[in-house]
């Protein structure tokens, strides 16, 4: 799991969050998902093909 890491702002690709820029908090290895950050109090897990690095 080297795609993304904590910190990291990506773009939401999938979902109803999709075309959202979050943070990615943690990485969750033994599923393979990222949980994302949007905003203040949304977050949800994401698998890397569901995210990509924000380029603004």
């Amino acid at each position: 799991m080297d795609e993304f890491k904590v910190g990291d702002t990506v773009q939401i690709l999938t979902g109803p969050m999709r075309h959202s820029v979050g943070t990615v908090v943690y990485l969750y290895e033994a599923e393979k998902t990222y949980l994302v950050r949007v905003g203040v109090s949304m977050q949800q897990y994401y698998k890397p093909d569901e995210i990509r690095l924000f380029q603004p």
